[in-house]
């Protein structure tokens, strides 16, 4: 079994080496990892930071993959590596995120001993922009009702089946905040996620990060994707409705949860 990890990136030279080093730091059999960076041409050193990098992926019997070129944005990047893909499971990470040590061994044990799962998800830490971690998350069970409500899947942790890309399509490329979630939901219309045994991955809050900038418009498009599955008059959209409220609530009184984090980056 062959794991594909693609990392869309665009001036996060600051951050992306953490993210290499995460994946080289894994307990994992030669060849069956193949890692594919997507880059916007980015001009802050990224390109130099990679050369450094390539004969580090060799040497451990990573296959690495370098594709430079303008994108339509991050779904679009995501899209064009994973159409690259030659792995039986996929995933993508952003490139100020990073794995915990040994991770990706657990994931690829879990998808050869659960045949029937197509895709599942394990526990994150939110760590702030130093990498201090804030808290953890750790669900016990896969709960379709309250990813309906609003997405509590943590990206980096999440992997899946390639063939759900041919079942249920790719990122949707006009979608540059939710696109992940979007693509959760059309999964929980035919299957249930497993549940992947730890924590996985280390997502960075951090005030300068896109969902953080983007806070109402990411709230917007999560609800406009997640009352697909509901009805307009059912007690699922009021809590869809709630969960809205509460979000942006949080961000007008600066109580959200990259204000919080951003308080511990001088503690």
């Amino acid at each position: 079994m062959k794991l594909t990890i693609v990392t869309p990136t665009y001036n996060q030279g600051q951050f992306i080496k953490r993210t290499f080093d995460s994946i080289l730091d894994q307990d994992i059999r030669k060849d069956t990892l193949e890692y594919i960076l997507v880059d916007a041409l980015s001009n802050d050193g990224t390109k130099e930071i990679v050369k450094s990098y390539v004969q580090k992926f060799h040497k451990k019997g990573i296959k690495f993959m370098y594709i430079r070129e303008k994108d339509k944005g991050q779904s679009d990047a995501i899209n064009k590596g994973w159409e690259q893909a030659g792995g039986d499971v996929v995933t993508y990470i952003n490139s100020d995120d990073y794995y915990e040590h040994n991770a990706l061994s657990r994931v690829l044990k879990y998808f050869d001993s659960h045949r029937s799962i197509q895709w599942a998800y394990g526990g994150w830490n939110l760590v702030n922009k130093n990498g201090q971690v804030y808290s953890t998350v750790m669900h016990k069970a896969f709960n379709r009702n309250k990813l309906l409500n609003y997405c509590n899947i943590g990206q980096p942790s999440c992997f899946f089946r390639k063939k759900l890309l041919r079942q249920f399509g790719y990122l949707d490329s006009d979608l540059h905040l939710a696109f992940d979630y979007d693509l959760w939901l059309r999964f929980t219309t035919k299957y249930d996620a497993g549940m992947i045994p730890g924590i996985l991955s280390n997502m960075r809050y951090y005030a300068e990060a896109k969902s953080a900038v983007k806070t109402y418009a990411q709230l917007q498009e999560m609800l406009a994707l997640n009352t697909r599955y509901t009805s307009l008059v059912s007690i699922q959209r009021m809590t869809q409705c709630f969960f809205y409220l509460r979000g942006f609530l949080s961000q007008v009184l600066k109580i959200d949860i990259s204000n919080r984090i951003k308080n511990t980056e001088n503690a």
